[in-house]
């Protein structure tokens, strides 16, 4: 009996201990993440945060966001404060305190948070910083009016508006311009936009660290670069409303402004202006949601219009029309990560219903830069619910940033091609004020040609270990569950955590690279306070994935080009511990590389006017697709004709479309599409005159805006973590956000958000709709 009795205990044990590590490890801290989001860094498993709560210190995790720090010391054993956030490049790292009123110290790091040394106390208060992307520890920044420049990441600082050069304040602000490093320069380029006698603003640029400047542009009131362009946004004093500049930093153009360009969209002069949204230019060209203004009155706030530019990023086109927008200005209008050129949006159905009826929206999907686009097939195991032609439907921005639904978005990452979660339905259109019970969260893993019912409501979620593991919770209420899964086509498990109640998930973070197994959700209590949870997945992890786990999908040709990568066969219970392999092939130009030409719009057979204004052409090859095109009624752009055309110069005459830009096919039909270079005959030199006049006009664009004033750009990885903190959105990396840039709301520390502005969403508040 004694050894059957300690048998049965060590046997007890045994399994007690098996089954304790089958469970992923979860801590809730009371940390608010409200004002900060937490700063991952380059250090494995390193995650920084300033605590609200705790008299703004600094606090550490070393192993993911499950366990924190009392709060993190530098090396000579002093506590951390940062009240005016973080700056990040590569391994140096700058934490930004404002101990008293206009002074300012700085704890600096450069092995990615490991170790920190603290600065003097500045007479000044530093605000705005910009690290150089080339130069180690070059960092440029403003306090009030004037430029300072540091050398050794914010230890010391210099006064770069020595010569009494300042920063020009726009009106309607209560902050002056930020000073930006040019990031087409390895060198220390700056620009800045500095205050005249006139009272205007003058962009400028300086190439000796502020000794000198040099002006580009008169009249600029604010400026913002991505990885692809520098925009620069002007007021119109002549026209009313607002005008961009851009430079590209692909290919620059050679002008006499360093490059760039003005911009010109497709409408009369009676139309300008007021906003830009920079939505996505990560595939060579840029699409802008533009808000225009007719008599002073700012045009319908439910949804707004969609411009896609020429390679050069100053020629716009018309994409797409009645696109959902949230009050805040966030579109619905998404770039696929991983598969360049695809996009989805949302279509507003009932745009002119009353503003106070909800929207009605039907999500459409494009491989072509926005050339062409189609309805997404609904999964097969998510049946219509109500009469008429359905189709599957997914929630976007607008959703995602709403307080009263909060679904998950659109969701895709750059390491895991062809993989896309959405909540949505199968139903004729989409509602944005929907019946719970209908929306439902859906999964594609080819890039949204299929779709599968992933989850039985709408959730909130996130990708790791290279997109082959899936955590999520619900969005509907508040909970204690969530649930994770390995592979596509594994049933997710659920976990019950031992919480003292039920809690809002606003949020899943985790790495910027989506490499591993650890996460942070940012949850909200009863009292809509924010705390967070983290999540370590490492006990349940299944076996590293094996070349016989993996399968090989190749897409269809995107911008002239196949995309192949491997991922985890459906049914397949392991984990990647590296990215994706990828490998791409050219394509035959078929009219998905082409588009309608600067001066053309679409155009089928019972609308085209004449054979005369029309572009007709076969797609060649034996391929019975076509793309018309037929002359603008409304474009305001002049093209070169042998009218006005420079003598003796050839010129290219246009057949009515043009290469879409970054395509990268070759052959096919492009020379049926492709304009004629034609030579221009001898005239007088009037005539002469005008062309070089016209000319120009090709190089040099004109657009509008600026005046809300907001500049949005979607996922600009040098700034992200500023900018998200600006915009006070809750989410940290490229996750679901339209970065904003609005002077007017923000605060002098550049960090600061409104209480209404932290509460993003709140699941208790949502509501039922009849119909969708």
């Amino acid at each position: 009996m004694k050894i059957s009795a300690i048998l049965f205990i060590f046997i007890a044990i045994v399994v007690g201990l098996a089954l304790s590590q089958t469970i992923p490890t979860y801590k809730q801290n009371n940390i608010n993440w409200k004002q900060f989001q937490p700063l991952y860094t380059n250090k494995d498993d390193y995650v920084l945060i300033v605590d609200t709560k705790a008299k703004n210190v600094l606090k550490r995790s070393t192993n993911g966001g499950v366990d924190w720090s009392s709060n993190v010391l530098d090396k000579q054993g002093n506590v951390i404060y940062g009240n005016a956030g973080y700056y990040q490049r590569d391994d140096n790292i700058m934490v930004v305190n404002f101990p008293s009123y206009g002074k300012t110290q700085i704890s600096v790091s450069n092995d990615a948070g490991q170790t920190f040394s603290t600065s003097a106390v500045f007479p000044h208060k530093v605000v705005s910083v910009s690290p150089h992307l080339d130069i180690d520890g070059l960092v440029i920044a403003r306090s009030d009016k004037f430029i300072l420049i540091s050398e050794d990441f914010g230890l010391t600082w210099n006064n770069a508006s020595s010569n009494g050069d300042i920063l020009f304040t726009p009106g309607g602000s209560n902050f002056p311009s930020d000073p930006l490093w040019d990031p087409s320069e390895k060198t220390a380029v700056f620009f800045a936009i500095l205050a005249t006698k006139t009272g205007s603003g003058a962009f400028s640029v300086s190439k000796d660290m502020g000794k000198t400047f040099k002006t580009l542009i008169n009249g600029a009131v604010d400026m913002i670069y991505t990885d692809y362009y520098y925009y620069v946004g002007v007021i119109d004093t002549l026209k009313g409303g607002n005008k961009l500049y851009v430079k590209s930093l692909m290919s620059v153009v050679t002008s006499t402004m360093d490059g760039f360009l003005l911009c010109q969209f497709p409408f009369g002069e009676d139309v300008q202006p007021n906003d830009f949204r920079i939505l996505d230019d990560t595939s060579g060209a840029i699409f802008m949601g533009i808000s225009n203004s007719k008599d002073g009155e700012t045009s319908n706030k439910r949804f707004g219009t969609v411009y896609v530019s020429n390679g050069a990023g100053n020629i716009f086109t018309l994409s797409v029309d009645h696109v959902s927008i949230s009050s805040n200005g966030y579109y619905d209008f998404m770039p696929l990560y991983g598969a360049r050129g695809s996009y989805l949006y949302n279509k507003v159905s009932n745009f002119r219903d009353t503003t106070t009826a909800p929207v009605t929206m039907l999500s459409f999907i494009s491989y072509d830069n926005g050339g062409r686009w189609s309805r997404l097939t609904p999964p097969t195991d998510m049946p219509c619910t109500v009469s008429g032609p359905c189709k599957l439907n997914v929630h976007g921005l607008s959703a995602f940033v709403d307080k009263t639904r909060g679904y998950g978005p659109i969701y895709s990452i750059a390491s895991a091609p062809g993989l896309i979660l959405a909540t949505g339905n199968a139903n004729p259109a989409l509602s944005s004020d929907p019946i719970k019970s209908r929306v439902k969260t859906v999964l594609s893993t080819d890039n949204g040609q299929t779709w599968s019912k992933f989850f039985d409501e709408g959730s909130i979620y996130e990708f790791g270990n290279y997109g082959s593991s899936i955590i999520f919770a619900t969005a509907m209420n508040d909970t204690m569950t969530f649930y994770y899964t390995f592979g596509v086509g594994q049933t997710p498990i659920a976990v019950n955590m031992k919480l003292q109640t039920n809690v809002d998930v606003i949020n899943i973070i985790t790495s910027p690279r989506n490499d591993g197994n650890k996460f942070i959700f940012l949850i909200e209590d009863a009292n809509d306070n924010g705390q967070m949870i983290g999540v370590d997945l490492t006990n349940v992890l299944p076996k590293p994935c094996e070349d016989s786990s993996l399968q090989t999908y190749t897409t269809r040709c995107i911008l002239g080009e196949k995309i192949t990568y491997r991922t985890v066969k459906p049914n397949t219970n392991c984990y990647m511990t590296q990215q994706a392999q990828i490998s791409n092939q050219y394509c035959q130009c078929t009219v998905e590389d082409f588009e309608c030409d600067i001066g053309y719009e679409n155009a089928d057979d019972s609308s085209a006017d004449s054979d005369e204004n029309t572009g007709s052409t076969s797609g060649g090859n034996g391929s019975s697709e076509q793309l018309n095109c037929r002359v603008s009624r409304t474009s305001q752009y002049v093209p070169i004709t042998e009218e006005n055309c420079t003598p003796g110069q050839t010129y290219y005459k246009s057949k009515g479309f043009r290469r879409v830009a970054a395509t990268q096919c070759v052959g096919g039909v492009n020379a049926t599409y492709s304009p004629e270079i034609v030579m221009c005959p001898s005239k007088n030199s009037s005539g002469g005159g005008k062309g070089w006049i016209a000319a120009v006009v090709i190089i040099i664009v004109v657009l509008g805006g600026l005046g809300g004033f907001g500049f949005y750009v979607y996922k600009n990885p040098d700034f992200k973590q500023k900018l998200l903190r600006m915009a006070g959105l809750s989410k940290t990396g490229p996750k679901y956000s339209v970065i904003g840039i609005k002077p007017n709301s923000l605060a002098d520390d550049e960090f600061g958000i409104e209480d209404d502005d932290a509460q993003i969403l709140n699941d208790n508040d949502l509501q039922d709709n009849e119909d969708f």
